[in-house]
């Protein structure tokens, strides 16, 4: 049996994960796409910012090896900032729900 809190957990996530979709189209009404990207992505590391500090160390922070840097840096452009700003680019032209079957395809659509 599932419990409560794992229920609410999943329907939290899925919101705000569909509701992304909904957002980034009523956004791109009052901005560009890739300025929203960016503002989205500065709002977001504030407060990643304010929580590692409040939860981690220092210590547990640094990059250890150049290879870890090298990782990271490909991980955030591309996986992330690349394939957001895609994302936006393109729902200029798509309704928010095309959008998100879309993005929802990637792992099905990856290895084809």
């Amino acid at each position: 049996m599932i419990s409560k809190r794992s229920l609410l957990a999943f329907v939290v996530t899925a919101v705000l994960f569909g509701g992304t979709f909904v957002a980034a189209k009523a956004g791109l009404e009052h901005f560009p796409p890739l300025l929203f990207v960016a503002l989205r992505f500065d709002v977001a590391a504030l407060a990643l910012f304010a929580f590692v500090a409040v939860t981690r160390t220092r210590e547990e922070l640094i990059p250890r090896t150049r290879g870890d840097i090298s990782g990271i840096a490909a991980t955030g452009l591309f996986a992330i900032g690349l394939t957001n700003a895609l994302l936006f680019v393109g729902q200029q032209y798509v309704t928010s729900g095309v959008a998100s079957i879309i993005a929802s395809l990637n792992p099905i659509l990856t290895p084809v």
